[in-house]
């Protein structure tokens, strides 16, 4: 190589090595003096409405972003589900958090379920994300025994995920005799519901001794399955009382006390 030629590599070498260290220390002293941008923690935003996440970013010389809308299954809708950067996360002032805002709970659309079994329409429900709710037995010319009358919400209702659908059940012609429900080991306060979902009524109730139970359950009814009832029939009950324990130290009256020496 001639002599111009590697004077001017050498010089080109030079001008090179001192641009390199001249950014490298403009980078690393005099840009944090020129431009001195403080950082912050990021808040929790998760659970909070827009306008509430903006005030808090504002108060933090932060900014919000809306990034996604999604469903959610407990966070209401225009609440937020997800951010990012994410809570405590150090970050410069002036940045961006970009958030993911609730539509709410997915909706799912009830089958329609009429004229099937409860068997079948808890396939049905179940498919579709829903659940099988109460059932009551109502008597029908109509439709034969054992098959959904009515169902409540009505087919095409939007529900959660895991709603219920209550079904009505036919229990065949009025005058035909109607299955008994089992209340034995029940307690008093849910036996009337469960004799009007079968189209009966509560008979008269008597009590029984028994401590091995609590207070007000059943012991034993008039009309139990496998038999059957005509509609309206009263079912009689026995009911659980519970006995005190004597008092062992209580003396029966008249009986003679321990000699005294």
């Amino acid at each position: 190589m001639s002599g111009p030629l590697r004077s001017a590599a050498i010089l080109g070498g030079v001008i090179l090595a001192t641009l390199a260290v001249y950014l490298l220390v403009f980078d690393q002293v005099l840009m944090p003096y020129v431009v001195d941008v403080g950082k912050v923690h990021v808040p929790k935003l998760e659970g909070l409405t827009v306008e509430q996440a903006r005030r808090q970013l504002r108060q933090r010389e932060l900014r919000l972003g809306i990034r996604d809308s999604v469903n959610h299954a407990t966070l209401a809708a225009g609440l937020i589900v997800d951010q990012t950067p994410a809570e405590k996360q150090l970050v410069k002032k002036g940045r961006r958090v970009s958030v993911d805002i609730s539509l709410g709970s997915r909706l799912y659309s009830v089958p329609a379920v009429t004229g099937g079994s409860p068997r079948d329409a808890r396939l049905k429900l179940e498919s579709s994300h829903l659940r099988l709710g109460d059932l009551a037995y109502l008597s029908s010319d109509r439709f034969p025994e054992g098959a959904v009358i009515l169902q409540q919400p009505k087919a095409g209702t939007r529900l959660p995920l895991g709603g219920r659908v209550d079904l009505k059940i036919s229990s065949g012609p009025a005058s035909q005799p109607k299955r008994v429900p089992d209340l034995r080991g029940l307690r008093i306060d849910a036996v009337e519901d469960s004799l009007r979902k079968y189209e009966m009524v509560m008979g008269q109730i008597q009590e029984q001794v028994d401590n091995g139970v609590p207070a007000g359950t059943v012991l034993s009814q008039s009309v139990a399955p496998p038999r059957r009832a005509l509609r309206g029939t009263p079912i009689d009950l026995v009911l659980s009382v519970q006995q005190a324990a004597a008092d062992s130290s209580a003396q029966p009256e008249g009986s003679a006390s321990p000699t005294e020496e």
